[in-house]
């Protein structure tokens, strides 16, 4: 199942047919208007950032209108300005392995960086139809859902949720990425001698793995450690 949904190919395939053009253009892509591209060769690019999910493809446009096209074996990272969230984003390449059965078989894709230290939290995010009303953002499998849109279905009176659905990983200082999966049991692993201090401060504070943003906090003090 996780395979399958981090899999952008056949579940966007999905999603076309389901969605309007401009939302399914929403889909195949993401657009800012403030961004900086900072490539392998050390030059920085500054302008439009276009993010292509399947094509795993970024491209800048500058003030005069040229636009310039990179894979991520060209790109150290890029920055771009969230105006929903009023944030910056960062997005870095790592090799990943796609699907779980071939884990030898890695390819680079971008990542969203969440938080950066010893170890640094990344996702990946996908987008699945849920035959839902609107709900919070919550997990299972270690896989996070967002709401994105509600579309209300001709045929009857259901409505489905289009969702983002977020992937966390893992960057070790071993340069190892790990799917956090069954993330309580994946950081667990890893605490060893700092798993009391990890505890007291998830109990103290009621944070839960379910929960993006604790999950975001306890990575956080496991490097502040």
């Amino acid at each position: 199942m996780f395979r399958q949904l981090l899999h952008f190919r056949s579940i966007l395939f999905i999603l076309l047919g389901l969605s309007s053009g401009a939302t399914a253009q929403n889909l195949t892509k993401h657009d800012w208007s403030v961004g900086e591209v900072i490539l392998t060769d050390g030059d920085t690019l500054k302008g439009a950032v276009s993010y292509y999910f399947q094509k795993e493809l970024i491209q800048v446009k500058n003030a005069n209108g040229f636009i310039q096209t990179f894979s991520p074996v060209n790109v150290t990272h890029f920055r771009v300005f969230n105006e929903q969230r009023q944030e910056f984003q960062t997005f870095r390449p790592f090799r990943y392995a796609p699907n779980p059965e071939e884990p030898t078989f890695k390819t680079p894709a971008f990542f969203e960086v969440v938080t950066e230290g010893k170890y640094t939290l990344i996702k990946r995010s996908c987008y699945v139809i849920r035959n839902l009303d609107p709900v919070p953002a919550y997990a299972t499998h270690g896989q996070y859902y967002e709401s994105y849109s509600v579309t209300r279905k001709k045929s009857d009176l259901n409505s489905y949720q289009l969702a983002r659905l977020n992937a966390y990983f893992l960057y070790t200082p071993e340069n190892k990425l790990i799917p956090l999966r069954h993330p309580k049991k994946n950081l667990e692993d890893l605490y060893q001698d700092k798993s009391v201090p990890m505890k007291a401060f998830i109990r103290q504070r009621n944070l839960s793995y379910k929960n993006p943003v604790a999950l975001t906090r306890v990575v956080q003090y496991f490097n502040h450690l």
